[in-house]
């Protein structure tokens, strides 16, 4: 479980790394359409995983770039955040938002009925 002074930290780096990546990133690589679904720094704050979702574009040549471009990123994000050591980023690609999409996709594919919102009178019970 984590402390909420680690929650905190967690919420204001993934903040700030999203102003980065959608203000001060000039590579258009990275310009997809790019989200941040998590943030997990360690206990000591000295390394931090970060899930990104990657919407369109090549995702492996994007978190690639992402990779490389930690170094700026890191002196971005110690201007934004105030914590007691420069984590090292980890970059994770996140896939659960699409695969939530294919099956969202995949049931709207589906001839199910709806269910009927009238109950037989047969089934009412009295109270």
């Amino acid at each position: 479980m984590q402390s909420i002074r680690t929650e905190r930290a967690n919420s204001e780096v993934e903040k700030a790394l999203a102003n980065i990546l959608r203000n001060k990133v000039n590579d258009p690589r990275l310009n997809e359409f790019i989200t941040i679904t998590y943030v997990n720094l360690s206990v000591d704050f000295r390394h931090c995983k970060v899930g990104v979702s990657i919407y369109t574009g090549d995702k492996k040549v994007i978190l690639n770039q992402l990779r490389k471009s930690e170094g700026f990123l890191k002196r971005e994000l110690m201007k934004e955040v105030k914590l007691p050591y420069t984590p090292e980023l980890t970059f994770i690609l996140d896939e659960g938002a699409q695969h939530s999409d294919d099956i969202n996709a995949i049931l709207s594919k589906l001839n199910i009925p709806k269910e009927s919102e009238s109950i037989d009178e047969g089934d009412e019970t009295n109270n």
